[in-house]
């Protein structure tokens, strides 16, 4: 069974308290690397739009036209999905908070961000074989919120989709 469904008022969402504390840890440390313009990291989410080096300028352009946009588009969302947290409510199956308006695609902005930045810390690739991973390795629980995240990414999704 899947985290998010469907309802009449909405796209619910179940998660764990843990999962709640784990989801605004992610939000403090994109904000963090929004503001790291020289880190690897940050080059995955804002991406250069000029591939070409002798292109400095058009790039710098570029960059100021549209980059502003896009972090303020990327921290509204982080605020959006720390307001739907605030609004968790206890359930018997965990803590549920009803998705409505906008905030489904806030939520996938900020889980496929989270994702992104760990992928790109971890040097994760389409090669990465997840079942030869060793558990004592002392990356291991970044690996497996890393896989966490593509789950409940690709779940929520397939909720909006389906």
């Amino acid at each position: 069974m899947g985290r998010f469904a469907r309802t009449r008022s909405g796209i619910r969402v179940t998660v764990t308290e843990q999962e709640v504390t784990l989801l605004r840890r992610l939000g403090d440390e994109l904000r963090h690397v929004y503001q790291v313009d020289d880190d690897p990291v940050y080059g995955r989410l804002f991406p250069s739009a000029y591939l070409d080096p002798t292109e400095e300028e058009a790039e710098r352009e570029w960059q100021a036209l549209v980059q502003p946009e896009l972090l303020r588009a990327r921290l509204a969302s982080i605020e959006a999905m720390g307001a739907t947290l605030d609004r968790a409510e206890e359930r018997p199956r965990g803590q549920e908070i009803v998705l409505v308006d906008d905030e489904p695609e806030a939520w996938l902005a900020v889980l496929n961000d989270a994702r992104l930045a760990l992928g790109t810390r971890l040097g994760i690739t389409e090669d990465t074989d997840y079942d030869d991973l060793d558990p004592e390795d002392p990356e291991a629980p970044a690996y497996e919120v890393y896989a966490w995240l593509t789950w409940l990414e690709g779940d929520l999704v397939e909720t909006l989709v389906g």
